[in-house]
């Protein structure tokens, strides 16, 4: 009964995402070179997941969906710290069968972020390109995507730019940034 119900709250979901143009739920699996399961869960709301902290080694993360009436082309993003791997014009067909899979290099103490996004008229959304943010540093938030020229991509591509020594330099001279 207990998995009729997650089953029949899971397709409301996917179907309620697909009739409003959100992105669909997708099944996530990271298993390590030998084949094990270090992680099973699903996409969020934005299409991101993001694991806890793994084994340093190689991993393949598997994406797949039960809903057959998934449509239209899927950008796939997949990081580990610096490492990042993506996969564009991915038809939406292919999750329902057998999935889609990336394989990607986990250093030690980090761990798996990604995000699936819809591509519609040019990987836009509302008429803006859509552009990718990495996880930031000491941030719990996974990297995701977001609308170029906003608030957020625009702190995104300007954090952490100064150098120590411009930092040095602006406490030496008692100047405020920018000045």
């Amino acid at each position: 009964m207990k998995n009729l119900i997650r089953s029949t709250a899971l397709s409301l979901f996917l179907a309620a995402g697909v009739a409003y143009g959100a992105v669909p739920a997708f099944n996530v699996t990271v298993s390590d070179a030998s084949g094990k399961a270090a992680f099973k869960g699903t996409t969020d709301a934005k299409g991101a997941f993001s694991t806890a902290k793994l084994k340093p080694g190689n991993y393949a993360v598997q994406f797949s969906s039960s809903n057959g009436a998934i449509q239209g082309n899927y950008t796939i993003v997949v990081s580990a710290g610096t490492k990042k791997v993506s996969a564009a014009g991915v038809a939406g067909q292919k999750f329902a069968k057998g999935g889609v899979a990336l394989k990607v290099d986990v250093g030690a103490n980090l761990n798996i972020a990604g995000q699936v996004a819809a591509e519609a008229a040019g990987a836009s959304k509302n008429g803006k390109k859509m552009v990718w943010i990495p996880p930031m540093a000491g941030s719990h938030m996974p990297g995701h995507y977001a609308e170029e020229g906003s608030a957020e991509e625009i702190e995104a591509r300007s954090a952490g730019r100064m150098s120590s020594q411009d930092v040095s330099k602006i406490q030496s001279s008692s100047r405020a940034p920018g000045q």
